[in-house]
């Protein structure tokens, strides 16, 4: 959780554990806002991580999102997560001489969510692609900055700070994507960018072995 006020971060709260959506963010969002001296009814607009992700993760972290923006009051919008971490790479880019970014988060398996953006675009939205190793590897070349969790399967030398995810990330994008005009969504409708299907797999049985 974070807040940023007048493009500035004002303060942020992050817990680095897996697993604790449910548990966790109340307390975080309620500790940040204390700590930023700002109330819901404050604030002009929640931006959240609107996917790819896990489906525990999204669907807590949107739920709660649209549970603060209750009749679009305030606004919500919706950040593509590997848009955020391109945005917070940009600036690294741009004084590196890398000509693009790549994002990439692992997905399941042998696959990966994949986002790639030329460093100047302004907004970062881009495509997400499901790829393999191999197939994402295949859009790396010298002049490209791989960010994200993933990074350091496709980078043998990943930048530190930009390897993970942050409320931060999505504050900063924020702004930029409402300096460009992108549009807010519905709160009463809105559901995450899972990005895949979501399959119930059913446990086998001690008898089926």
């Amino acid at each position: 959780m974070a807040v940023s006020v007048d493009g500035a971060l004002r303060t942020s709260t992050e817990i680095i554990v897996a697993n604790v959506h449910d548990e966790a963010l109340l307390r975080c969002v309620r500790e940040t806002m204390y700590n930023a001296d700002v109330s819901v009814g404050d604030l002009d607009a929640v931006a959240v991580s609107s996917g790819p992700g896990s489906f525990t993760g999204l669907r807590i972290g949107v739920s709660f999102a649209k549970g603060l923006c209750y009749n679009n009051c305030p606004r919500l919008l919706a950040v593509p997560t590997l848009t955020s971490l391109m945005h917070a790479s940009t600036e690294v880019a741009r004084l590196a001489g890398y000509s693009s970014i790549m994002a990439a988060i692992a997905s399941h398996r042998d696959l990966y969510y994949v986002s790639i953006s030329p460093t100047e675009h302004p907004t970062h939205v881009s495509e997400v692609l499901l790829l393999t190793r191999e197939e994402a590897l295949s859009h790396v070349n010298q002049a490209t900055l791989v960010v994200g969790p993933a990074a350091e399967l496709f980078s043998a030398l990943p930048i530190s700070g930009l390897t993970r995810l942050s409320a931060r990330f999505i504050a900063y994008a924020a702004w930029r994507l409402l300096a460009a005009n992108v549009p807010f969504v519905d709160s009463t409708t809105f559901v995450p960018d899972y990005n895949q299907e979501f399959v119930i797999q059913a446990r086998k049985s001690s008898s089926e072995g």
